[in-house]
């Protein structure tokens, strides 16, 4: 995945362009629409990831854990991309990159027991959680897509700490999010 750092004194044209942002855009607001467009390289990430797991169980409640998770990354995905898309944004529905490394770090886990599995994921599954969170409170021009990136992710956090704790009804956060974040709807065609 190609990853662009532009600092506001290096900002330019020709870069913003490159990237398929608008050239109006402001240094600032760039660094945001950078932020969203690499949440959806994650979610295409996390599809891939959890589309690893879901193909290797024939476990019903594992299999049904695994499509809830790939469900909120397509969500995600979704809605990042029908928001980012209008404003010149390129999002392609496949990244191999993004794939592949979702993949292989599947792979690394895949044989882990369920407890340890959870275990495993709670603290890099946090650092996401942290991070969307705090781009979300500085992002007051893309505040809404901001907290629904923020929300996937603590929506999944929240469900990995259940499953730690054996709640028996670790599943709600993620039904919750479906719920709370529909698919966008596709746009009128107005031409």
């Amino acid at each position: 995945m190609t990853e662009y750092r532009i600092t506001p004194d290096r900002q330019s044209t020709a870069v913003r362009r490159q990237c398929g942002v608008q050239t109006n855009t402001t240094a600032r607001d760039f660094t945001l629409l950078q932020n969203l467009l690499q949440a959806y390289r994650g979610e295409l990430y996390g599809i891939a990831f959890f589309q690893t797991f879901l193909d290797a169980t024939t476990r019903p409640h594992e299999r049904r854990t695994w499509q809830l998770l790939i469900d909120i990354e397509q969500r995600t995905a979704e809605c990042l991309s029908a928001y980012l898309v209008p404003l010149g944004i390129h999002c392609p529905e496949n990244d191999p990159a993004m794939v592949q490394a979702g993949r292989r770090q599947a792979n690394l886990w895949l044989d882990l027991p369920w407890d340890t599995l959870m275990a495993t994921l709670a603290p890099w599954i946090k650092t996401y959680a942290e991070r969307y969170r705090q781009q979300a409170a500085e992002d007051k021009v893309h505040h809404t897509i901001s907290t629904l990136v923020a929300d996937h992710e603590d929506a999944i956090l929240a469900f990995v700490e259940r499953e730690i704790a054996q709640d028996t009804n670790s599943l709600s956060p993620l039904i919750e999010f479906l719920a709370r974040y529909p698919s966008p709807r596709p746009l009128a065609n107005t031409a």
